[in-house]
């Protein structure tokens, strides 16, 4: 039952209403006037007066008190809720439901459930069937034709996640076309962002049924474009006309660690707007990608896959002053300068410089002295970029990739047979391939190898009569590269040509690797992607399912279910697909003036009942002191003192847990789900492991205490427990701030999803999207935490077989080591309440419980050195 805004679960109790009126007669009724009879005593009590007066009936405005206390538990027994969208209700009928799901949802994707969630429950209560259509591609596709109950429909969107691809909405409406359902209303919950399929789908959903589109207040913006300069980290943003106009943009490592930020303001009503984050070049390097602050999708997020850095790269000088243009380094310096950074000197002074790649051109023979030093550094993983020339064609040492012949080949002259030859299409496995040979440099000279020996190493690049132009081969866990051609214009046109920049830039990006310039393999076919982008902007491993992209088809690839955003690898080289692309178009999304149009906000259903009951019982208990008072059963209080008493019935008094400071007693923190049963549970695991605490070591915690992780100081609590809701969901804005903050302050958090022996993930990944999470390790028995009290070899709580991930110790290095979240299945919570058949498991879930907090109090303390002799003693005791 509706009534306006007002819908009423149990409308039946509001019969009860009708009952007020006879509820009033009887509280103002008087009793049946005595009867009179002849009493001679009472003469004695004639004139005597007393101060003592009772009424005859109840004032009037106490019993209208009453009469609301009544009929404000009659309306919370009906079972009120404020439902704005109450009234598109009566309409029912067959309801389809469009959500689109790709990155350009993600920033309000809680706002986007929340109202397709909303629109369900409408079905709901007019018991009409459920069609869900998505207009993110997905494969397999689901058939928008299929009923399903609200039950089912409710699940499946508190399970749905944004992609990382935009939708197609001209493939969802060629989807919805094969079906031969018609509905009596439609739902369309929008991105509010407009593209070529829009127009067709509309059209669709309006000749299948009433359409009503559901647009977000402001729209989604993205990076189209990033790159590490010398001068830091540059990106360009686009937004539409509805999108904001201030942002912040972060440049970010690998583990997700900020390296620098900067603002970004478009100007008046720009649609484009690009801002640098200054940082040095060794700083500026290390970026891994490039994000817009605040906003949680895969478009704010353009990735800099290895390599995109700016690496060190040393110029090993001969030395001696000679003319510029004629000079082999002032060719490679020049086509290096834009994407790495330079410094000149001898092979020793480079590699303590810590270079991560040496060019070593022909004029540059290699001391003897330094020969031992390269030796060692290649082994270590440098990468070594050498030229040919006269030097090297006479003489040829053992740091080249192929045995060469003696002399030179020269190609073109007065008095060869042969012309000068062009180079050869790049092969399908090398690193340059993808790249079309410029049909007007050629090669006059060049040096051969020894056929047997390319059997050995990898050919990157020949002429066009297949004689090697570039060879490369490991060394160790490094890499030497060798260009058959000198480094200046005398033996070929390359270092002339834009090719020479684009194959150095190449070659190059092995010294980003972290395991080595040559430690895996250097030469390879497709693409394979090694960890992708989901809706939300966060990167994670791929899965085997999704397919190798090859080279040739790698650079026209478009975000999609089949090459989804994300950093790809071949032949160890990274490259990436971002979500939004350089030509991103974002425009509102033009709709028919005849379409009705509403917001995301304001659709969910807010119960009222528990706020009637709560009225009603203050109602109740001011109605009791004022009859108390009428009755003379309480002290006689001023008006000042009682009017006091009836505002702090009212208001409800002050909120006790403000009242005491959390800085003074320490306690067990826990986070309120909403879920009175796992909070209850949380609560007497807490206050088991706190009982534990205060009986077998020095710390004495007081009463634990539930937290609102969007409105309450964490700073006060040193282990705070997050166990996982029934249905996890992306936290606000604030919560995300708030944790961020925690963990970067020391807090230590637990995230217990209470799944063991379970694969599914995705409760965390809920719970903590958006949070700033740091790389994961899964914790062993050389963790600090399996020693800080109790020696520990696994850690079981409600079941015996459970996991816990924590923190790396490279990402924990600026808090000394010591880990901010850990990360597990275990239920426990439960397990400290004594909620386990088996006292030793109980008994061991404690035992973790109380190292945890340990590790919160602690840190690192028992990792130090000093206590190795006392823990080898325990052990060995342990063994005996």
């Amino acid at each position: 039952m509706t009534l306006g805004p007002f819908l009423f679960g149990a409308p039946a109790a509001l019969l009860a209403l009708l009952a007020l009126p006879a509820l009033w007669w009887l509280m103002r009724a008087t009793p049946p006037p005595p009867q009179r009879a002849a009493f001679p005593p009472a003469r004695l009590l004639e004139g005597l007066r007393t101060d003592d007066q009772s009424k005859e009936r109840a004032p009037w405005w106490l019993v209208l008190f009453r009469i609301l206390a009544a009929a404000l538990l009659i309306l919370a027994f009906a079972r009120p809720s404020l439902a704005p969208t109450a009234a598109e209700s009566a309409q029912g009928g067959r309801t389809l439901i469009v959500i689109d799901d790709g990155w350009p949802s993600a920033p309000f994707w809680s706002d986007t459930r929340a109202a397709a969630i909303a629109a369900v429950s409408q079905a709901e209560r007019a018991n009409a069937p459920v069609f869900l259509l998505l207009t993110a591609p997905n494969v397999p596709a689901r058939d928008p034709g299929e009923a399903m109950t609200a039950a089912d429909a409710k699940s499946r969107i508190g399970r749905l996640e944004p992609r990382g691809w935009r939708p197609n909405r001209a493939d969802a409406a060629a989807r919805l076309a094969r079906t031969q359902a018609n509905f009596d209303r439609i739902i369309w919950i929008s991105d509010g962002l407009n593209d070529d399929g829009a127009a067709a789908l509309t059209a669709e959903l309006q000749r299948r049924g009433q359409l009503t589109v559901r647009l977000p207040a402001q729209t989604a913006r993205a990076i189209v474009a990033g790159s590490v300069t010398p001068q830091g980290v540059t990106a360009d943003l686009r937004r539409a006309p509805n999108g904001s106009a201030v942002a912040a943009i972060a440049a970010e490592t690998a583990e997700g660690r900020s390296l620098g930020a900067a603002e970004v303001n478009f100007q008046g009503d720009a649609l484009t707007a690009s801002g640098r984050i200054d940082l040095p070049p060794e700083i500026a390097a290390r970026a891994a990608r490039v994000r817009i602050v605040g906003e949680q999708s895969a478009g704010a997020v353009h990735l800099l896959p290895a390599g995109a850095g700016r690496p060190f790269v040393g110029l090993v000088d001969p030395g001696g002053a000679g003319q510029p243009l004629l000079s082999e380094l002032f060719y490679v310096e020049r086509a290096l300068q834009p994407f790495a950074s330079l410094q000149r000197g001898t092979v020793s002074q480079l590699i303590s410089a810590r270079a991560q790649a040496l060019i070593l051109p022909d004029a540059s023979p290699v001391a003897p002295t330094d020969r031992a030093a390269l030796e060692n550094w290649l082994e270590n993983g440098g990468l070594l970029v050498r030229f040919a020339g006269p030097r090297l064609a006479d003489e040829a040492d053992e740091l080249v990739p192929v045995r060469l012949r003696p002399g030179s080949r020269t190609l073109g002259s007065a008095l060869a047979w042969e012309t000068p030859l062009g180079i050869g299409a790049f092969p399908a496995d090398s690193p340059f391939a993808g790249i079309d040979p410029p049909a007007d440099v050629s090669v006059r000279r060049q040096v051969l190898a020894e056929p047997a020996s390319l059997e050995e190493a990898r050919v990157w690049a020949t002429l066009s009569d297949n004689s090697p132009l570039v060879t490369a081969q490991p060394r160790g866990r490094g890499l030497v590269v060798l260009f058959h051609v000198s480094a200046g214009p005398e033996w070929s046109d390359l270092p002339l040509s834009g090719l020479f920049v684009e194959v150095l830039r190449r070659t190059l990006a092995f010294s980003a690797r972290a395991d080595g310039a040559g430690e895996r393999e250097i030469t390879g076919g497709p693409f394979v992607a090694q960890r992708v982008l989901d809706g939300f902007g966060s990167l994670s491993p791929a899965s085997p399912d999704v397919q190798p992209i090859a080279p040739e088809a790698f650079a026209l690839a478009q975000p999609s279910p089949n090459t989804p955003p994300g950093l790809y690898e071949r032949a160890g080289l990274s490259a990436a697909i971002d979500a939004a692309r350089p030509d991103e178009a974002l425009s509102p999304l033009e709709l028919p003036s005849d379409v009705e149009r509403a917001g995301l906000g304001n659709v969910i259903d807010r119960p009222l009942a528990g706020w009637l009951f709560g009225a009603a019982a203050a109602l109740l208990a001011i109605d009791l002191m004022i009859a108390l008072f009428l009755l003379g059963r309480l002290p006689r209080l001023g008006r000042g003192a009682m009017a006091a008493l009836l505002t702090f019935f009212v208001l409800g008094g002050v909120d006790a847990h403000a009242q005491t400071d959390p800085t003074q007693t320490l306690r067990l923190a826990y986070v309120r789900t909403g879920d009175a049963r796992i909070d209850r549970t949380s609560e007497q695991g807490l206050q088991a492991l706190s009982d534990i605490l205060t009986e077998r070591t020095s710390v004495e915690p007081g009463p634990p205490v539930g937290v609102n992780l969007a409105s309450d100081d964490l700073s006060a609590y040193s282990f705070l427990y997050w166990p996982a809701p029934s249905s996890p969901q992306r936290m606000s804005d604030a919560a995300i701030s708030n944790i961020d903050r925690y963990l970067a302050i020391g807090g230590l958090l637990l995230v217990d999803t209470r799944n063991a022996g379970g694969s599914n993930t995705r409760p965390a990944q809920a719970m903590l999207s958006g949070v700033d999470v740091p790389p994961l390790e899964q914790v062993t028995t050389q963790h600090v935490l399996a020693r800080a009290f109790y020696l520990m070899r696994s850690f079981p709580g409600r079941s015996q077989s459970t996991q816990l991930w924590a923190e790396s110790a490279s990402a924990a290095s600026s808090r000394d080591g010591v880990a901010a979240i850990f990360i597990g299945d275990g239920d426990w919570a439960s397990a400290w309440a004594g909620q386990v058949s088996n006292a030793r498991q109980r008994e061991l879930a404690l035992r973790f419980g109380v190292n945890l907090v340990m590790v919160s109090l602690t840190g690192n303390y028992k990792a130090d050195q000093v206590h190795v002799p006392a823990l080898l003693e325990r052990m060995d005791n342990e063994r005996r």
